[in-house]
């Protein structure tokens, strides 16, 4: 074996697109934060967590490219919503904090994108204020996914201009490497060989990377053409207050989707009248002191069965049974106000990507 393919056998042992790299992170490492492409944070044992307070987790860009990173919650148990008895309100006092996300619950199988600005630390933080939050465990994956320099063909826009960063060991192997063979007069990979635009393909985003983007103001995102939605802490059985998110599924401009509602139980305006409520009744034009606006939004949908009903907003809880066929843009947005009560338990749905009936009653909205 020469001297090049010696050093590109290096070079693609040390690549995280052929070494996937689980790294695990300790809870207030030192208060260093972590630069791994993916890495996997873990609860301390139970001893351990028992004497703290809170439990803080920083994580570096892997490199300059670096626009989203995807936390998937493998397992997230954290105590449920408490009654403050000031406000009369429930609210998260053990809670993860992820940029504007406070979450609490029940929640492993759901799955977060946070966007990241140039050079941006990512901070997880872990507030452990009661004895019940002592006893919390979580095991979070977190994927830093990198954008290309023009993302405009993602719709994935980027908040200012991302240079190309070779990833950190290269620079120093580049004192080693022969320039007429791996780069030009503008340094590594500027060159034309071969070699050369193997290095160039290192400072690129990876095709699992594009793969895995979402789209711009995607909250969560569904990439197979079936599978399951829920809401957040839906296995504990009352969803978050505050709280507002946008959940979408891929899809193409000649398709569809049927969402089957297994269970959904949002408050709606008029709470005395049973059954399912639509656009008014779940979020009104005006403005009030604790004005009810609670939703499921889904643009470009009919009901199946009913087809002159052709809401944006749902809320009530008599959806259950039911089916609803969408329409592009594939965006479910989910809002609760500031209220909760226990019969605010949220939805489950099974959503199918398919090719667009001709006699679809919706017109896509401009």
């Amino acid at each position: 074996m020469d001297f090049r393919q010696l050093l590109v056998a290096v070079l693609l042992a040390i690549s995280p697109e052929f070494t996937p790299v689980r790294c695990q992170l300790a809870c207030n490492a030192n208060g260093l934060a972590s630069r791994q492409k993916r890495l996997v944070v873990r609860s301390p044992a139970s001893g351990d967590l028992a004497k703290l307070d809170s439990c803080q987790y920083r994580v570096a860009p892997w490199s300059g490219q670096v626009c989203q990173v995807r936390v998937d919650f493998e397992r997230l148990e954290l105590p449920q919503l408490q009654l403050n008895a000031t406000s009369g309100l429930l609210e998260c006092v053990d809670f993860l904090q992820l940029q504007r996300f406070r979450i609490c619950g029940r929640n492993s199988g759901q799955h977060l994108y946070l966007p990241i600005r140039r050079g941006q630390e990512l901070q997880l933080l872990f507030r452990l204020a009661t004895p019940l939050g002592k006893q919390s465990t979580w095991q979070l994956t977190l994927t830093q996914l990198e954008c290309p320099l023009d993302s405009s063909s993602l719709s994935i826009r980027q908040p200012e201009v991302i240079q190309p960063t070779v990833r950190p060991i290269l620079p120093f192997l580049g004192n080693f490497l022969p320039r007429t063979i791996f780069s030009g007069q503008s340094g590594l990979g500027s060159g034309s060989g071969p070699a050369a635009q193997f290095i160039k393909t290192l400072t690129s985003p990876s095709m699992a990377d594009l793969e895995m983007l979402a789209p711009l103001g995607c909250d969560q995102y569904f990439r197979t053409e079936t599978g399951g939605i829920v809401s957040f802490n839906f296995a504990g059985g009352t969803y978050m207050p505050n709280m507002r998110y946008s959940i979408c599924v891929r899809g193409t401009a000649d398709s569809e989707i049927s969402y089957k509602i297994d269970h959904f139980a949002l408050s709606k305006a008029n709470a005395e009248q049973s059954g399912p409520a639509y656009d008014t009744d779940c979020r009104s034009t005006v403005v009030t002191p604790l004005r009810v606006s609670d939703y499921l939004s889904i643009p470009n949908s009919y009901m199946v069965g009913q087809t002159n009903l052709q809401a944006t907003y749902y809320c009530g809880n008599g959806l259950a049974g039911r089916e609803l066929i969408g329409r592009p843009p594939f965006v479910l947005r989910f809002a609760s106000d500031s209220q909760s009560s226990a019969s605010e338990t949220g939805f489950q749905l099974t959503y199918s990507v398919r090719r667009s009936s001709q006699d679809s009653p919706v017109t896509p909205e401009l």
